[in-house]
């Protein structure tokens, strides 16, 4: 790790593997990549043909954004999505919702595995890799494949596609500097093709200081792609990604807070005591180091012409924690609940207590894709996974300047806090077992050359095996559950004339209750899970030069699912009912004369709570307010130049004002943001160097303050019928950032 540490002896080491590079081609194939025709707006919209609401976003306009970022930031003018990042880097994490819908009630996919979390649904960026190595994302805003590999998606579904190793041997390194120590140095090696074999393997180091607070952010990954193709159609893909993080967590702010200080505060950056001498608050402690590892192997096998095979075993192994705090009440003393621990030979009762979850979680996926005729081709696929899932709360002692004795939770060798028996002690210690299996059937049907129908019927059953170990708060017990739906799928579109389709999809989606449900109190574990009917209704026009999209959507969910805590601060599960969203999704984009092109999107979303809620012994009035977190407008434009030598471009994000409640008595501010972003095609030899480009780019051009999206929402910011008001907590808009970047391609 330390060899490559420093940016610059990393590119001259890679360089330096990469003599034989002249004789590369200068076409690089990127594999079954589904963009049926030419990207416009600078790559940000493609034509489509399937008759359901999606999105596309290709390389070159990932290549074309400012900032190191990940793929999930890169979403940003997507429509139907509200993506925000935490910072520049793409390491400290991002947030989104789609038609109103959270991050953890939509599916996410990195090469058909399933990449939110098995527990909460939840999804971390240092689950989705280098953005170097993704070809394309694709988005269906409105409902997951039939063969989707999730249990915890009410709606649409992202999916991120690597990219296949080249024919040819050569070599790819960038170099990205920016605000804030930013600095990001990755390195792509192709072997070519040999015999049937071509592989490419990569290694990045990207750091960078927090842009507010103290504290930095370190990430290092390794990621490679082996492809053996067969003369005979047949072909085996391998996948592996790494990922090794430490990073320091930003603080959230409470609206009143941000109003009186401004966007700047953070964990304090001296250790914080409180009156008996504890340790309330200290940027040192706010820690989240994470590793993860997930490999896929794809095998498609040709069995007959009109008969094909797909089979692909894949592994997530992920080890981490994180611990934030807003007060002492969150590095609390350890004898305020002994529970089957004897803690009198303890001498501190301050310590450092991460949130700790290790998972593993092996999966198979075999489809079977059979061309009866010209008229009819149907899929038949099997989908299982046997998620385990340890989550601990241990308790680290904390180092007289402030630091954890061991940031990784004890898995680094110790620090551990032990009682008088020899117990560790645990906050929580929970296990899961999560088995899951999905069978389905589907039949496309070309009825006329103009007219596709899709009609498919899944069967999806999950069971939930939790073994709760005993805790400070809890003793030791065994619960189960499971819960299994069948999930039809209908979609039928029309072809008017070369220029216009009509499409309409209707779905059924089931989201499965988080696993946590087994720990909490009363009779969480007998919530039932979400179930959602998904309705679009669509058009597209599609020229040359222009593409064009218009989506009506409807999507009524059911059984809604809230974490909240009862009177005596124990975490329960509650069920509040239905919800309605409704709303458009407008996308256009297109070349102009003179090397310009344009790109922009609208979406609204109406999001209704259909039932008042009943918390903590008071009725909140809910029916008919906006759900938390899901502002109704959403504007992207952006106006680009590209001449073959020259790029620029600059966009304008405008996302309309949001709750942090579910009374809808906090209500945040719309804000609009500007990017920039130019670059050049520098001249070569095309010998040793196929291409070379300098980007340069602006994030929040005109410095704007904003509070980006709710971190922690509530019930009622407000006191209603006896229950007390609560404070929502929401995530920060980055301060205005430059970043430049030099790559080449050998």
């Amino acid at each position: 790790m330390k060899t490559f540490k420093h940016s610059g002896i990393g590119l001259a080491v890679i360089s330096a593997l990469l003599p034989y590079a002249a004789q590369a081609a200068e076409s690089t194939d990127v594999g079954n990549i589904t963009v049926e025709g030419q990207s416009l707006g600078g790559g940000m919209m493609v034509q489509e043909e399937t008759p359901k609401a999606r999105s596309t976003l290709t390389k070159e306009a990932m290549d074309k954004q400012p900032s190191a970022g990940n793929a999930i930031d890169k979403l940003q003018f997507t429509p139907g999505l509200n993506v925000n990042s935490t910072d520049s880097s793409g390491l400290s994490g991002f947030d989104y919702t789609m038609r109103g819908l959270k991050s953890d009630q939509i599916g996410m996919s990195i090469d058909g595995i399933p990449m939110n979390d098995s527990g909460n649904y939840e999804v971390y960026a240092n689950q989705v890799g280098d953005e170097e190595n993704i070809e394309q994302i694709f988005v269906t805003q409105g409902s997951s494949e039939a063969d989707g590999p999730h249990i915890g998606s009410s709606g649409g579904n992202i999916g991120l596609v690597t990219r296949r190793p080249a024919k040819d041997f050569g070599g790819f390194v960038k170099q990205i500097l920016g605000s804030n120590n930013l600095s990001k140095t990755f390195a792509r090696l192709e072997t070519g093709e040999v015999n049937g074999f071509s592989n490419w393997i990569s290694y990045s180091h990207t750091e960078a200081k927090k842009w507010r607070g103290e504290g930095r952010l370190y990430s290092n990954k390794f990621e490679m792609n082996s492809l053996f193709e067969a003369e005979n159609g047949n072909s085996s893909n391998l996948i592996v990604k790494y990922n090794r993080q430490e990073n320091n967590n930003y603080n959230t702010l409470s609206k009143a807070q941000f109003d009186q200080g401004g966007r700047d505060q953070d964990y304090p950056t001296t250790p914080q005591y409180n009156s008996r001498g504890q340790l309330t608050s200290y940027y040192k402690l706010n820690r989240n180091p994470f590793e993860t590892l997930n490999l896929s192997f794809t095998q498609n096998l040709q069995l007959r012409d009109d008969l094909t095979l797909t089979v692909q075993p894949y592994y997530y192994w992920g080890n981490g924690g994180s611990f934030t705090g807003q007060s002492a009440s969150t590095l609390s003393s350890t004898s305020d609940r002994a529970g089957q621990y004897d803690l009198s030979n303890l001498s501190s009762d301050t310590y450092y207590r991460p949130s700790w979850t290790e998972t593993w979680r092996p999966g198979v996926t075999t489809k079977l894709k059979w061309d009866i005729n010209e008229q009819h081709s149907m899929d038949v696929g099997y989908w299982y996974e046997r998620t385990r899932q340890s989550q601990t709360q241990p308790f680290i002692a904390i180092k007289g300047d402030g630091n954890p004795a061991d940031v990784w939770g004890g898995s680094g060798g110790g620090g551990q806090v032990r009682d008088a028996n020899g117990k560790i002690v645990q906050g929580r210690d929970q296990y899961t077992v999560t088995p899951a299996q999905k069978v389905w059937v589907q039949d496309t049907w070309y009825v006329t050359p103009d007219w596709t129908l899709i009609g498919g019927l899944a069967y999806q059953h999950v069971e939930r095996q939790g073994k709760n170990r005993g805790s400070l708060s809890s003793a030791p017990e065994n619960r189960s559950t499971r819960y299994h739906e069948f999930l039809p799928n209908f979609s039928a579109s029309y072809r008017i004339n070369p220029e216009n389709q009509v499409f309409y999809n209707l779905s059924r989606n089931m989201r499965t209750p988080p696993n946590y449900v087994l720990y909490n109190v009363g009779d969480s574990v007998n919530t039932k899970p979400e179930l959602s009917w998904n309705h679009e209704l669509g058009w597209r026009f599609q020229r040359e030069d222009m593409l064009l999209s218009a989506t009506l959507f409807y999507l009524r969910y059911t059984d809604r699912q809230v974490s909240t805590t009862n009177p005596d601060g124990d975490y329960e599960f509650l069920n509040v009912g239905k919800v309605e969203n409704t709303g458009l999704e407008l996308e256009w984009s297109g070349q102009l004369p003179h090397h310009f092109n344009y790109y922009t999107s609208y979406t609204y979303t109406d999001s209704e709570q259909q039932d008042d809620v009943t918390n903590r012994g008071g009725l909140l009035q809910t029916r008919g307010k906006q759900i938390p977190n899901a502002p109704k407008n959403l504007f992207n434009m952006t106006l680009g130049y590209d001449d073959g030598r020259y790029y620029s471009s600059v966009s304008g994000k405008y996302v309309g004002s949001f709750y942090g409640d579910m009374t809808n008595d906090e209500e945040i501010g719309g804000r609009t943001v500007f990017d920039l972003a130019a670059g050049v095609y520098l001249p070569v030899d095309k010998v040793m160097v196929k291409s070379a480009v300098l980007r340069f780019g602006i994030n929040n051009l005109f410095d704007k303050e904003y509070l980006t999206s709710a971190r922690t929402t509530v019930f009622n910011a407000a006191a209603y019928n006896g229950v007390d008001a609560a404070t929502p907590y929401y995530n920060v808009g980055e301060e205005r950032t430059f970043s430049v970047s030099l790559e080449a391609t050998f």
